[in-house]
C-alpha cells in the first residue's frame, strides 16, 4: 500500500518543496502527484525526492495516447533514484479530484 500525496501550492512540482518532508508511515509508501509542464520532467522528480517520496507520478496534460509520450531526461538526471511515470489526463484528474475530497473530510 502507499499514501499518495498532492501539493496544492505547487501543482507541477516545478518549484523545490523546502517544507515538505515527507517520511514512510509504517509500510506505506510515499507517492506524489505532479502534473505535467511548466518544466522538465527531471526537475519535478528531482523536487519530489528531495521532499521524500518513493516514487512520482505526472500526469499529462492533455488527452493523448501517453504509450507514445517519453518522459526524456533534459541532461541533468544522472543522479535520480526514485522511479516515475507519466498518466493519463483522465485517470490523473480521478486521483485529484479523490484527494482533494478526502482532505475536505478529514479538514471539516
Amino acid at each position: 500500500m502507499g499514501m499518495i500525496h498532492y501539493d496544492k501550492n505547487n501543482t507541477f512540482a516545478c518549484d523545490e518543496f523546502p517544507d515538505t518532508e515527507i517520511k514512510r508511515i509504517q509500510e506505506q509508501t510515499p507517492f506524489m502527484l505532479a502534473k505535467r509542464g511548466k518544466c522538465s520532467f527531471v526537475q519535478k522528480v528531482r523536487n519530489m525526492e528531495n521532499a521524500g517520496v518513493a516514487a512520482g507520478i505526472i500526469i499529462d496534460d492533455h488527452k493523448e495516447d501517453i504509450e507514445h509520450v517519453l518522459m526524456s531526461d533534459d541532461g541533468t538526471g544522472g543522479g535520480i533514484r526514485i522511479p516515475s511515470m507519466l498518466i493519463g489526463k483522465k485517470a490523473g484528474e480521478k486521483l485529484i479530484d479523490w484527494i482533494s475530497s478526502v482532505n475536505q473530510t478529514e479538514s471539516a
